[in-house]
């Protein structure tokens, strides 16, 4: 039989392709990973057949000596050591656990929850001693710990809150301290994370960045600032809470002069960047830290990274601010985030925006009154007495006060003629086509000529007209002598900036500082 008989039969076929592969087999097992492929220059094992080709390119593996010099790492462990919870003054009257790791690094991480029962335990002994502050301190004297996570589950601030005690959490970086009135209606655990940052690279850097910010700058100009002590990252998941941070001058030279001592304290500022991006300088207190050792004491709402700023120009700064004003809002939107302009303003609300002002000043002959359909309960109840007390506003001939009811254009007239001790004659006290012969048509006149309240085009004053909420800012503003050009973005959806009284609502319902100007307008500065 032929080669070419050979491969026309199935069966021969595939007993070739069969040895083939024991062949193949054999060569494997007798050669193990020395041949390579033959681009290296060693032929690789190649059999052919008119129906199979298969090529190996079998590479032996280079050895892995990568982690020869490497040293070898030191595991992590950790320990447990007892804390003293004490009631401010060093006198230990419970206990809690921190679990101190130690870092492959050397450096350690302290984790501390102050549990319940421990704060039950401080609750009665605090009692019994008559003291008011629970105080967890958290020992670092070598100066070890990279990171503190303190834990406080809400049966603790429950039992704190209730136990009428404030809660401080002292350590050699940082005090925190929260009044009984912050821990109350906590419903939640919280947790405070204080990480001192060591390095004097990252000191650097927060220095550098202070140097660049508007705020910083606006307050140094081109005088220096430098970084005093060691700025500190202190993070919670407690929002809006107040709370008074204390940073300890740790490792600064106070001058030993009195004079210079005061003058550079006088030019320490806490400059605070926020998580949220938000940049602030805080004008803090000076306090003892311990003894021998001042620090700084600030209260705060929010937290992120906190350093303290040596700054030329601070003290300065802090007299230009004193000659600021204040304005405080005495008018609110509503939740749905509109003013509604238009509509009445009730008696109630008047009671209140001139209780929020205290309009009209404390007189000597004030009596309280109460009026049959003004409950204690009602939420202007104060407001109301405040008001008919300082003769602004009265009940109406019925005996009751109507809080409800709107306030007319004419009753308008007479608060304010009232709460500014105004007077008109007679004979132009129907200055108004439809004022003459009016229970307020004097009162009318007299704020009409005084610049307080104007009539219509028709030349109607319109006294049994409802006077509108917009109408009363501007008003108010007007007695007032508020009220500032710089307002231009419109915080309430029915009030844009086309709106006629825009700026008179912003003015009335914006807590802002401003500056007096030459020509006797005012600027706002935030």
């Amino acid at each position: 039989m032929n080669r070419g008989e050979f491969m026309q039969k199935p069966a021969m076929r595939f007993l070739l392709m069969l040895l083939s592969a024991i062949l193949i087999l054999i060569i494997v097992r007798e050669y193990p990973f020395k041949t390579v492929s033959a681009e290296s220059g060693t032929p690789a094992l190649d059999i052919i057949s008119n129906e199979l080709d298969v090529q190996f390119n079998v590479v032996e593996p280079e050895p892995d000596n990568s982690h020869e010099n490497e040293p070898a790492t030191t595991p992590s462990t950790t320990e447990e050591i007892s804390v003293i919870v004490d009631n401010g003054d060093g006198s230990g009257i419970s206990s809690a656990t921190i679990q101190r790791t130690t870092n492959a690094d050397g450096t350690k991480n302290d984790k501390v929850t102050f549990k319940p029962e421990q704060a039950k335990e401080t609750v009665e002994k605090a009692k019994q001693s008559g003291q008011t502050t629970a105080r967890i301190v958290i020992p670092d004297k070598e100066d070890e710990v990279a990171r503190l996570d303190v834990t406080i589950p809400k049966e603790t601030v429950s039992a704190l809150a209730s136990g009428g005690l404030n809660l401080e959490i002292y350590t050699e970086n940082a005090k925190l301290v929260l009044s009984n009135d912050s821990l109350s209606d906590i419903t939640e655990d919280f947790y405070f994370r204080v990480i001192p940052i060591k390095s004097e690279t990252e000191r650097t850097e927060v220095e550098e960045r202070a140097r660049v910010e508007q705020v910083v700058h606006e307050v140094a100009g081109d005088n220096s600032v430098s970084v005093v002590a060691r700025p500190m990252t202190i993070e919670t998941n407690l929002s809006s809470r107040a709370v008074d941070i204390i940073l300890p001058l740790q490792n600064v030279t106070l001058p030993t002069d009195e004079q210079e001592r005061e003058a550079f304290l006088a030019d320490l500022v806490i400059f605070i960047e926020h998580s949220d991006g938000d940049r602030q300088l805080v004008k803090p207190e000076v306090v003892v830290y311990k003894d021998g050792l001042l620090g700084l004491k600030f209260g705060v709402n929010k937290f992120s990274t906190f350093t303290i700023l040596n700054m030329e120009g601070w003290k300065e700064y802090l007299l230009a601010q004193e000659a600021k004003h204040k304005h405080d809002a005495y008018m609110q939107g509503y939740p749905d985030g509109t003013f509604k302009p238009d509509r009445g303003i009730s008696r109630a609300e008047m009671a209140m925006i001139l209780s929020r002002i205290e309009a009209g000043g404390i007189r000597e002959d004030s009596r309280e009154r109460m009026f049959p359909d003004v409950a204690a309960s009602h939420w202007a109840q104060s407001a109301v007495q405040y008001v008919n007390a300082e003769g602004l506003m009265s009940g109406l001939p019925d005996g009751n006060f109507h809080p409800e009811q709107s306030v007319t254009r004419a009753e308008m007239a007479a608060i304010a003629s009232r709460w500014l001790k105004l007077e008109s004659d007679a004979a132009v006290s129907s200055a108004f086509k439809d004022t003459a012969g009016h229970w307020a048509g004097k009162d009318i006149a007299a704020v009409q000529q005084a610049g307080v309240m104007e009539g219509y085009p028709d030349g109607s004053f319109q006294p049994e007209k409802a006077l509108s909420r917009a109408e009363a800012a501007s008003m108010i503003n007007n007695i007032l002598k508020r009220g500032s050009q710089d307002w231009t973005n419109p915080t309430w959806s029915d009030v844009p900036t086309t709106y006629w009284a825009f700026k008179a609502i912003e003015e009335a319902s914006h807590d802002h500082s401003f500056t007096d100007n030459a020509d006797g307008s005012e600027s706002i500065v935030e």
